[in-house]
């Protein structure tokens, strides 16, 4: 079942933060005299304060984030014959480069690290996106900066898809057409797993190359300093991406049965 992206945007609002924590905190308003309303204030008010702090990112991204990282000589054996890299997002209107469209962060962030494996490795970078909106698709984006910035021409660019799903169908005939039957898959790691499921249904042979891990932080130590028990802006907003992700991956598991 498809959702079109204006129902899209307003179930995002609706169930993941910081929407969902206003919808729960008006509703308690509303029935502040009695015990429910009380309830769910109390309720919305812990779950700000948990998902704005380090200690509950970690908590969460550590449930998603469950692909390990690929080490560099896990890199150099695997038998992939490209990167595959799906991006997310584009900055619109910039002044500073004339009003044309860029990638936004994380995509930057997906085609270095597809860069850097492509120095490690010598294979070709394949890149997958389109664009949801009146804007330059995110796979030519990602073309233009790998040639420009690096001087590497991409072996494709998949420009069509809408979402994940999208992502790994399309890539999938790009693919086959160049002979390529393995490849290094580029995406965040709480995103991996939602990547990961899109990959399989659509016959893409993928070794997960996951990046920028949120609960490694923990890894080495316990989370007991103060700074991990406080608010801190930005958190509530990476807790969101992860959230996101559940959700997503959630929904593409009954999507595909």
């Amino acid at each position: 079942m498809d959702i079109d992206v204006g129902t899209r945007a307003i179930l995002k609002m609706a169930l993941l933060p910081p929407g969902s924590l206003i919808i729960l905190l008006l509703l308690g308003w509303l029935f502040a005299r009695r015990l429910l309303g009380r309830l769910l204030i109390l309720l919305g008010i812990t779950l700000l304060y948990a998902l704005s702090t380090p200690v509950g990112l970690h908590l969460l991204a550590s449930q998603l984030e469950t692909i390990p990282a690929l080490t560099p000589a896990q890199a150099r054996n695997a038998g992939a014959q490209a990167i595959l890299v799906f991006l997310a997002g584009s900055r619109r209107n910039n002044p500073e480069f004339d009003g044309a469209d860029t990638l936004g962060p994380g995509s930057l962030q997906r085609v270095d690290y597809g860069l850097f494996l492509h120095r490690l490795t010598g294979l070709p970078v394949m890149l997958s996106g389109g664009s949801l909106e009146d804007t330059e698709p995110l796979a030519r984006l990602g073309a233009k900066w790998l040639q420009q910035r690096a001087g590497v021409t991409a072996l494709a660019a998949e420009d069509q898809s809408k979402d994940t799903y999208e992502n790994a169908h399309n890539s999938a005939a790009l693919l086959a057409s160049r002979g390529v039957k393995r490849v290094l898959l580029v995406t965040h790691a709480s995103h991996m797993p939602r990547a990961m499921l899109s990959a399989r249904a659509a016959g893409i042979e993928a070794i997960p190359a996951p990046f920028d891990f949120e609960h490694t932080a923990f890894e080495t130590r316990e989370p007991g300093e103060l700074a991990d028990w406080l608010p801190q802006p930005g958190y509530l907003g990476r807790s969101y991406r992860v959230l996101h992700e559940m959700a997503g991956l959630i929904w593409y598991g009954f999507r595909q049965r």
